[in-house]
């Protein structure tokens, strides 16, 4: 029996939707029940929502699954297209209409995201058959987590874990994200915005996260956040954050072109637009302190001792 067109077939449908709506519920309900202070219940919900994930995917499957990806990616494109052509501005508009800025703004936002989208999925699509030749690598691709214990070598008497063991394994993980996205030998250039939070003890689980915020030609801007975590109760914090300059070297040991950085969600955007900031004020600072540098050379060459 064709099940297209049958009553099974909108029931599959229907369960998919459901499953998928579960599953994303649950997974906002297990943040808040953390956020609270409830891991226990942020964990069941945790592992129900994955539970809902796997019942969808069976029902995805019954329903044919994903297809060729040919045909994937044009439906893809036009479901892009339709969301940040009419979807977004339309509703855009009529929230406006109504008196809800904020959600007009948001449904404007995402029509831009959208249509970011399209474009991608075009140039993947005009590219399918040398997609290597595609450059670019998104922030997920390079993006690193790591787990550490703190042992007393590593702390001071007191039992506090020194700066610069933190430092290093910030270092660590920044260079593993960056290496990931160049695929060539890199150095640290420069530690930014380094902030110390909350003190690390011995016996504490360090959970770093790092990923690229930002690239130029050469160097990838690429922020790492640690948080400390309690072993026995369970319990989170952010302790460090901070923004490492690595700069890609060729065979040669010199600087040498980076991919670009694809971005696609408004975080990441954010994340780039700031970076680029960051990246503007440091040129703008060493060409400041050559000049400086420079007029107390040619001071200093013109200087007669009496």
């Amino acid at each position: 029996m064709e099940l297209k067109g049958s009553k099974t077939e909108g029931l599959l449908r229907q369960s998919f939707d459901n499953e998928i709506h579960a599953y994303f519920k649950y997974i906002y309900a297990a943040s808040a029940a953390r956020k609270a202070g409830l891991q226990p219940l942020a964990e069941i919900f945790y592992e129900t929502a994955q539970n809902e994930a796997e019942h969808a995917k069976h029902e995805f499957n019954f329903l044919g699954g994903i297809g060729d990806i040919g045909s994937v990616l044009e439906n893809t494109i036009h479901n892009e297209h339709k969301e940040s052509a009419h979807l977004y501005p339309d509703a855009a508009k009529v929230a406006a209409e109504e008196g809800f800025t904020e959600i007009s703004d948001f449904f404007f936002r995402m029509s831009k995201v959208e249509q970011r989208h399209e474009k991608k999925f075009r140039e993947m699509l005009d590219n399918i058959d040398n997609v290597d030749a595609l450059e670019g690598k998104t922030v997920s691709h390079s993006a690193v987590k790591m787990a550490q214990i703190m042992l007393p070598d590593q702390a001071n008497p007191s039992g506090y874990v020194h700066g610069g063991e933190l430092m290093k394994l910030m270092d660590n993980a920044a260079g593993v994200a960056a290496i990931r996205h160049s695929r060539v030998n890199v150095v640290t250039a420069l530690v930014d915005e380094l902030h110390f939070l909350k003190p690390v003890r011995v016996g504490d689980l360090v959970l770093l996260y790092s990923r690229l915020t930002f690239v130029s030609y050469s160097s990838m801007e690429v922020r790492v956040e640690v948080d400390r975590e309690d072993l026995f109760t369970g319990e989170k914090v952010r302790a460090l954050t901070a923004y490492y300059i690595m700069t890609a070297l060729d065979k040669n040991e010199k600087p040498t072109k980076v991919p670009p950085l694809l971005i696609f969600t408004e975080e990441e955007e954010k994340f780039f637009n700031d970076g680029m900031v960051r990246y503007q004020m440091r040129k703008k600072k060493s060409a400041e302190l050559k000049e400086k540098l420079k007029k107390q050379v040619e001071k200093d060459h013109d200087f007669q001792p009496v």
